[in-house]
C-alpha cells in the first residue's frame, strides 16, 4: 500500500476483490455474524446484492473542499465487465475497460489506446482502483467474505448515539490483509454508520458513513472524515437490470 496521505486517503487498496482468495478458516463469534447478517437483511439482503447487474457511481475525494480524485465506474456484475472514466495528473481524460476476472482490457488517454508498459500500469492502476472504490461504496456487503474474521467489541456510545461495535481483521486475502477495522452499527437502522481503521501502513482514520437505496439494494452515498475535512462522495448511486451496452466498447460515449 502506498504510503502518501492522498493515497491512503484516495486509493487505499483493501479486500474487496479477495473473496476467492485462499485463507485460513474464519474466526467469528456468533454475536458479530448476527450483526452481519441483520445489516445485510437491513440494506435489501445478500440475494438482491447477489442479483444486482449493472451498478453505476462515482468516487469523488475532496480535502478541505478541494477536488482531488474524481473517477466514474461502471460494473457488469454478471460478466465481469468493467469500465473507469477519469483524468491523468497530466490533465488527459483517461478511460479504462476492461474485466474484473482477467484483468484484461484498454486504456485509452486523450483518445488514444496505450501500448506496452503505459497499457499495463493502466489496467493495474485501474484494477487497484476498482478494489479500492468499490469497497468504499460496498464493504457492509463484504463482512462473511471468506477470509475475515468478526469479533464482537460490546456497545459504545459515538455523538449521543449507542453501537454495537464489531472488530474486523482479515486472514491471508486481498493486498493488503494486515488492515484493522472496528465497524460502529446502529441498532435501530441495523447500518454500518461509523467506520474506524488502522491500516497496515499504519494510517488510521475514521469515517460516517450514509447511505442510499437503488433497485433495493442500499449501498454507501457519501462519507466524512471525524475531522470533517475529507469527503469520499460516490455520485448518484444506482443499480440497474438494464444499461447501454456501448459504455462497454464506444470511449465517445461518457459515463456522467
Amino acid at each position: 500500500m502506498k504510503k502518501t496521505m492522498l493515497w491512503a486517503l484516495a486509493a487505499f487498496v483493501l479486500t474487496f476483490g479477495a473473496a476467492n482468495s485462499a485463507s485460513a478458516a474464519e474466526s467469528r463469534d456468533p454475536k458479530a455474524v448476527e450483526i452481519a447478517t441483520t445489516m445485510m437483511k437491513a440494506m435489501g439482503g445478500e440475494n438482491a446484492w447477489a442479483k444486482a447487474h449493472f451498478v453505476r457511481y462515482d468516487f469523488r475525494v475532496t480535502v478541505d473542499g478541494k477536488t482531488v480524485v474524481d473517477r466514474a465506474h461502471l460494473w457488469d456484475k454478471t460478466t465481469g465487465r468493467y469500465r473507469i472514466d477519469s483524468t491523468l495528473r497530466d490533465g488527459k481524460p483517461t478511460i479504462t475497460i476492461f474485466n474484473v476476472n482477467d484483468q484484461k482490457g484498454t486504456v485509452y488517454a486523450g483518445g488514444k489506446a496505450l501500448q506496452g508498459a503505459d497499457a499495463a500500469k493502466g489496467l493495474k492502476d485501474a484494477y487497484a482502483a476498482f478494489i479500492n472504490d468499490m469497497y468504499w461504496l460496498a464493504m457492509p456487503w463484504k463482512w462473511l467474505d471468506m477470509g475475515v474474521n468478526l469479533k464482537y467489541s460490546g456497545t459504545k456510545s459515538l455523538g449521543g448515539k449507542s453501537y454495537d461495535v464489531v472488530e474486523l481483521t482479515f486472514g491471508k486475502v486481498g493486498l493488503t490483509p494486515g488492515d484493522h477495522y472496528y465497524a460502529y452499527v446502529s441498532p435501530q437502522t441495523h447500518l454500518m454508520e461509523h467506520w474506524e481503521y488502522t491500516l497496515q501502513s499504519g494510517t488510521h482514520d475514521a469515517w460516517d458513513w450514509t447511505y442510499t437505496t437503488s433497485d433495493g439494494v442500499t449501498l454507501a452515498l457519501d462519507h466524512h472524515s471525524s475531522d470533517h475535512n475529507k469527503r469520499i462522495n460516490m455520485g448518484s448511486v444506482r443499480v440497474s437490470k438494464q444499461m447501454d451496452d456501448r459504455l462497454f466498447t464506444d470511449v465517445t460515449k461518457s459515463l456522467k
